[in-house]
């Protein structure tokens, strides 16, 4: 989700010198810097070596170069005490030898935050967004153009002591006719209570639910989570961010059968090491949009990630993930044999600011899949090199 938008600035007369009075916190000075019109035109030059994601055991991968420019437009204004924040941006991925894979991507979204008594805040919001599936998604030689969409509103009243939180999200995802069977629909709802206290941190128990239908093959997955969420600043140098929950996952249909357990996504950064940012993160989650499995998936990965400021104006980073995820499915709805697999990604980032306005990155990784039955089986190398400019 994108920061909440900035407080106005305001300046004063006092005994005939102008005073600018300064934002009380980073998160203010954040939100003031989004106020405005921001416009950013990029450019990314990404390198595949298998941009089918075939078997490279048993196959030669086709590469290919992938040349993306985009435009991002950006606004903020306040109105009152309430701020509003429009985002759009559009790119082209053209594939220099592959054509038929060349797609128009989109990405946009609205928001709102409404303030009303001392601290209650309500956050309506709805966004779109369209992109070339992955073939590591479809595993199959076609093209598939998924498109998103997002309604929802936040509600919370955080202060310290007791708070309560609600939100509700409709989200579709739509896909290319031979993929309509991952067509869905998803409707989640939640509410708790939060408590804060800066000794302690912010605690927050809550119920979720999540009703997913999938159209085309006639089912609903359902998800209920009952949850606490803590989030809290061990020291000025150490944050731990921890969501546990306890997961009653069903379907309609018999065949994928449902999930009992727990779920959780736990995340704790430091900056012990001075200029030097580590941070590591595990979760497991239900996946209910999978291209593969026409009931969920049981998704559990890792990630650790270190990030070093070389100096003001360059940063290093180095990252690895790992990722299972086992499919409850539906045979006769889908057929589909590979009920697991597990995937692996190695990488490495380098960003360098040329100027205020003029940015340089490059982001090189190392990927590998491996499934229950050897089928569907892939790895590769990509290689971005990207440049923004801001006006």
């Amino acid at each position: 989700m994108l920061a909440m938008l900035p407080l106005v600035l305001h300046a004063q007369e006092d005994d005939d010198t102008t005073v600018q009075k300064q934002p009380k916190n980073p998160t203010e000075q954040k939100r003031i810097q989004d106020y405005g019109l921001h416009l950013t035109a990029g450019l990314d030059l990404l390198y595949d070596d298998n941009v089918y994601r075939v078997d490279d055991r048993v196959e030669n991968p086709k590469d290919d170069l992938i040349v993306t420019p985009s435009l991002e437009a950006t606004y903020g204004m306040p109105v009152g005490r309430h701020d509003i924040l429009l985002r759009g941006k559009i790119g082209y991925d053209r594939f220099v030898s592959e054509g038929q894979r060349s797609k128009l991507r989109l990405d946009t979204e609205a928001k709102a935050n409404i303030r009303f008594g001392a601290t209650c805040l309500i956050t309506p919001r709805a966004a779109y967004r369209q992109q070339r599936a992955d073939y590591g998604d479809i595993n199959s030689a076609t093209e598939n153009l998924q498109k998103f969409a997002t309604v929802g509103a936040d509600f919370t009243c955080e202060r310290p002591g007791l708070f309560p939180v609600a939100s509700y999200e409709r989200d579709t995802t739509r896909n290319a006719a031979q993929f309509d069977y991952a067509d869905q629909t998803s409707d989640t709802f939640m509410g708790g209570v939060g408590y804060s206290k800066p000794s302690l941190g912010t605690l927050t128990a809550y119920y979720e639910r999540v009703n997913s239908k999938r159209d085309t093959l006639g089912i609903e997955n359902r998800i209920n989570s009952y949850g606490l969420r803590f989030q809290r600043s061990v020291s000025p140098i150490t944050q731990i961010d921890a969501d546990i929950r306890w997961l009653d996952v069903n379907s309609d249909s018999a065949a994928v059968g449902g999930y009992d357990g727990l779920g959780w996504k736990v995340s704790l950064s430091t900056t012990a090491i001075p200029r030097l940012k580590l941070t590591a993160t595990t979760e497991r989650a239900i996946i209910n949009d999978s291209l593969i499995a026409s009931g969920f998936a049981i998704d559990t990965s890792y990630r650790i990630q270190g990030e070093f400021s070389i100096s003001e104006l360059t940063s290093a980073g180095l990252y690895a993930e790992w990722d299972r995820r086992k499919f409850r499915q539906d045979a006769a709805l889908r057929p589909y044999s590979i009920t697991a697999d597990r995937n692996r990604r190695f990488g490495a980032m380098l960003t360098r600011k040329l100027s205020d306005r003029f940015d340089l990155m490059l982001d090189a990784q190392h990927y590998i899949r491996r499934t229950d039955t050897s089928v569907s089986n892939y790895s590769g190398t990509q290689v971005t090199l990207g440049a923004a400019l801001h006006f």
